[in-house]
Order: C-alpha cells, then structure tokens, then sequence
C-alpha cells in the first residue's frame, strides 16, 4: 500500500527521531560517559530536551531536567568482558547472578565520573535502567529492568560505591528470567543496558525529600471516561510525592488536559473518597531508601502541616460523614480541629490545585503536543512539577506505542447473542471473536475469602493450561492490585494467555475498577494486545448480567470462587462511541471438566 504524504511526514520524523545521536550535540555530550549509544531511555529523553530547548517558546524552553549523567552501553559491555565463564554465570538463578556481578568492578574511568558527579550532586539520586532495546517504539520494558531511587549519607567513597553497586544490579537484571522472558515472548534477542544517573527530582522537607508533585502524561487519552473527551486531549496521572506511586496500581488523580475538573469517578463525594490518594513515596534522609506513609498515619499530617501551612490545602481534603452521606471540607480551615475518627478521613484530592492551577494544565498539554509534533508520534513523559515555584522537570519521554484496530460495533454483531457484560467508559478499539473460555471471580466469596493470593495463583495455573488468546478474565475490582481487598493480586506473567480483561465494580464490597493508564500493568496489556473495560454493576449503560452468571452450566473451583465457562465469547469495543460489550454464543462443551477439552 502507498503511503500518503502525511503517513511519509510522520515516517521522516520517527526516522529522525531514531537517528539522533546526542553525542553529536555540543549541549549534552559532555554528559555521556563512554562511547556510542547510552540506551532508548536515556536518548528518548535527551532528544526531548532537545526539542523543548529549540521550540522558541519560553514556556517550554523553561522546562527543565534534573542534573545527570548517561553511562553508555560500551561500559556495560566492558563490564562484562571482565566476567569469567559469563555463559555459565548467566544460567544460574538470579541472586548468584546479581552476587558475581557485585563482585567485579566498573572500568576506573567511569567511577571517577560518578565520584565526579556525586562531589556536586549532593542530593538524593535515580539510579535509571537505559538498554538498547528500550529504544523500540513498541517495548518500553516498563518494569521488566531495575530502577532505585535512594539517598546515601557519608563521605564521597561510600556513596560513590553504593551507587556503583546498584549500576551493577541493574546490568545483572539484563540476564533475570523476567527480562528475558519478555524478550523471548516479543522476538527480541540480547539486550544492553546503558544507565541514567539522575539527581532525583524534589526538595528537602527536613528528614524527607520529594516532589510535591509527580506523574506521567499522556498525548493520546486511548481510554475516554467521558464522550465529553476527545482522545487528542491528553491526560495526566498526578499523584503527590514521589512519581513512582503513579506508575503502580494504585490511587492516583487522573486530569483529561483539556477539561481537568473532569473526574472519571464522577464527583459524588463517597466516590471520590474511595478513589482519592492517601498514600504517597517521600525519600527517608536517615534510612537513604524510599519509605510510604498513608496521610491518615499518626503525626503525618502534622509534618505536612509544618512544610506547607495552607498550602496542603491545594491538595488534601478532609472527608467527613453525617447521616449516611459525605461532604468534604477544606483542610486549611479544618486543620486546627482535625481528629482521626471513623467518620472522617484526610484524602489527596487535588481538588483546589484544579481550580487554581489551569496554567500547568495547559503547559503539559503544550509540551506534549510538541514532543508529539517533532518525534512523528504520540508520545508519554514522566516529570516533577513544584507547584508554587511552577518549576516543571522533565524526567523520561518517549514514543507511545498505539495499535490501531478496524472495529464494527453495530446491532448486526449483536443479533442473536446475548450480552452478559457492556461497558460505558475507559474503552479503546478492539474486538476479539470466538474466544473459548470465560475465568470469572465470584465477588460474594472474593469480598470474604482469606485466601486471596491463592485465588490469584489458581488463575495462574489456569493461564497455563488454557493456552494463548483462549480466555476472558472477569474479576471484581482492580485487577493485578498490590492490595488484595482491592482486587485480586495476579501477576502480569500470571496472565500472558488472557486476550481481554472485564474489572466489575461492586461499591457496596468496595471493589471500583481504576483508570490506570500509565502504570507498568497497562503498558503490558497495550504492547500484547489484551482488551480491557470496566464495568460498573447498577450503573446507567453499564451490564453486569449476573442472572447469566449464576444460570449458565460451568466448572467451579470449590472455595475459591473461580469459574469457567465453555462457550464462543465475542468482545467488541469502540472508541468512537465509548462502549464495549462481551456477548456470549453457546456451545456443547459447558459443564465438562476443562482437562477433557
């Protein structure tokens, strides 16, 4: 097929894009220690810096990126020349793996750059991955190397050392199963790793440091909770504290770039309060690691209080319940008299940062748009934004991978079959026919089950056995959650055979599906192709078809809530119109033992 002109427009760029060398650019190659590439994550984000510096905007050119060095991928490789028998020591198990390579030591040039870089940067540090194949368009390897964020006290040699120990570490990841499964999954071949040097973005709050604000951003919003939304819109995930909060399955503020007071969880203040941020990442000056405090946490807010007076109040609300309905009140006229009780709660909302903050909005939505423009692609970042000084850092951008789908949703897919799950929100284009197998949770055993990780293991060995593309995972409340009262605590290798993921929100049992676009469990299901939709149960345009469920012959794992069905499933879902359905076929098989298939 031909190109059109805009398609080789955009092919030019990307093929610029991949083609710059920084160390053919007077403003960052003083930064590179070694010779030749220093890895996709590193380059990615010195070519947006790049393009920020040369936009002639003021704004953008303002932007800036924490003090770093990028170890190119030749130290690595001299590193590993020095490793007798590395074939051998590369089959062994991950901690004999990582104990040789601690053993041996950086080339001495490279540790006098980071004593060099150390003697300035007395702060906090990032210790970032950067391999080769990191660079891909596709892979971002989000969470499949190792990045630390730490902080060492003492003199120049003893940081310096714990800083080499962890480059160490991070080099002895590129040979880990889960790297190297996840290259074999994709066709990938050997990687290399290059490294990033970072001073970590934030300030020192007496014993702690960290940003007031963190997040990663978005140019494309691929999963619309409102047809108020366009997806060339952009998004956010902000949380308060350090940024690495915002990449896991947790609670994070989500803002549509275009229209921030827009909530995906709606504003019902209970809603809001069963989303909001409590828990957030600070830097500990004395332990030298991060460390999370929950803002409810005794003498916490106390210590916010003394940092930033009412200016917590931009942040933190305080929750309050009077006769079996929520309110909220503002911190800064509430704090004086604030008690932990059962009927309140102090949640990170972001409320009034919303209102009085629409200049940072639009900034992000700016810098995206011209990372968007100049790579030839959609683009994510990751940055630290300090709101009273508007101090804006940049730290990762990259191309964001976006698979596009031809889907025909009409009422002619739907004639004959029944729709036993549809949802109204979140939804990008996908569709999936024929699918075998439907897993299903049961959420009135999850909700009291104490096993819960064996709950999450049993699916495990079920995505074994089933074989790949061959069933639709339905399960309560956040899939892949770290809290299992959540949602159930699967592992994302847990579920390499699932082809679409169904999150079922009960807020009677506290189980709510979370748009977690941009954390790591996200960035696997978009790069495998894994379709996913919430469903709120009870909700207008929302069906949870519990009768079908509870009626429909399946094989049922005894004290463990977990079902399969046999049938011929169909997803549909589109972006244009917001909607997604599973609807389901029959078939002889339903009500025989999964084994005798």
């Amino acid at each position: 097929m031909e190109l059109g002109a805009s398609d080789r427009v955009q092919e030019d760029k990307l093929a610029r894009y991949f083609s710059w060398d920084p160390l053919k650019d007077a403003r960052f190659s003083g930064s590179v220690v070694g010779e030749g590439h220093i890895g996709g994550k590193g380059r990615s984000l010195l070519f947006g810096m790049k393009v920020l510096r040369d936009s002639g905007d003021e704004e953008l050119a303002s932007v800036e990126m924490p003090e770093s060095i990028f170890i190119s991928v030749e130290v690595f490789e001299e590193f590993l020349e020095q490793i007798k028998n590395l074939n051998d020591i590369i089959k062994s198990d991950p901690d004999e793996i990582e104990k040789v390579f601690l053993a041996y030591e950086l080339p001495p040039y490279v540790r006098q750059r980071l004593a060099s870089f150390l003697s300035e940067v007395n702060f906090p540090v990032a210790v970032r991955s950067s391999s080769l194949l990191e660079d891909s368009l596709k892979y971002s390897f989000a969470g499949k190397y190792r990045s630390r964020l730490l902080h060492a006290e003492g003199d120049l040699a003893r940081r310096t050392l714990l800083v080499e120990n962890e480059i160490k570490r991070i080099y002895a990841r590129t040979f880990f199963p889960t790297a190297i499964e996840y290259r074999c999954k994709h066709g990938l071949g050997e990687d290399k790793m290059g490294i990033i040097l970072m001073r970590a973005a934030g300030e020192w709050r007496g014993r702690y440091y960290f940003p007031t604000t963190a997040g990663v951003g978005y140019s494309l919003n691929l999963r619309r909770w409102s047809t108020r939304l366009k997806a060339e819109d952009g998004l956010i995930r902000l949380v308060f504290g350090l940024g690495t909060m915002s990449t896991r399955r947790g609670y994070a503020r989500i803002f549509s770039l275009t229209n921030p007071c827009l909530r995906p969880e709606g504003h019902n203040p209970y809603n809001v309060m069963r989303h909001a941020q409590e828990c957030f990442q600070m830097i500990d000056g004395i332990k030298g690691d991060v460390v999370t405090y929950n803002i409810n946490d005794p003498g916490v807010l106390d210590y916010l209080w003394k940092y930033y007076g009412k200016e917590l109040g931009e942040y933190v609300q305080v929750y309050r319940e009077e006769d079996e309905k929520g309110y909220w009140e503002n911190l800064d006229l509430t704090y004086s008299k604030y008690n932990v009780d059962d009927t309140s709660k102090v949640c990170i909302t972001f409320e009034r940062f919303t209102k009085h903050n629409y200049d940072f909005f639009k900034r992000m939505r700016k810098l995206l748009g011209c990372l968007e423009h100049s790579i030839g692609a959609p683009v994510d970042v990751e940055f630290a934004y300090e709101p009273k000084a508007k101090k804006l850092e940049l730290l990762q951008a990259r191309p964001l991978w976006v698979e596009s789908q031809t889907v025909n949703l009409d009422d002619a897919n739907l004639i004959g079959k029944k729709i036993i799950l549809k949802a109204d929100r979140m939804v990008t284009d996908g569709q999936a026919k024929g699918i075998p197998y439907l897993v299903y949770v049961d959420h009135k055993i999850y909700v009291t089950a104490t096993n819960k990780y064996e709950i999450a293991r049993i699916i495990g060995e079920i995505n074994k056995k089933l074989g790949p593309n061959q069933y639709i995972l339905v399960a309560p409340g956040r899939v892949g959650s770290s809290n299992p009262a959540l949602g159930v605590p699967i592992q994302y290798n847990e579920l390499t055979n699932c082809k679409c993921i169904v999150e079922v929100g009960i807020p009677t049992l506290g189980f709510m599906p979370e748009l977690s676009y941009g954390t790591h469990f996200y960035s696997d299901l978009e790069v495998d192709n894994v379709l996913y939709m919430p469903v709120f149960a009870g909700e207008k345009d929302n069906v949870f078809n519990e009768d079908w469920f509870e009626s429909t012959p399946c094989e049922r794992l005894p004290g463990l809530g977990i079902r399969i069905y046999k049938g011929k499933f169909d997803v549909y879902m589109s972006c244009a119109k917001n909607v997604g359905v599973v609807v389901a076929g029959e078939d002889e098989r339903n009500g025989k033992d999964m084994d005798n298939r």
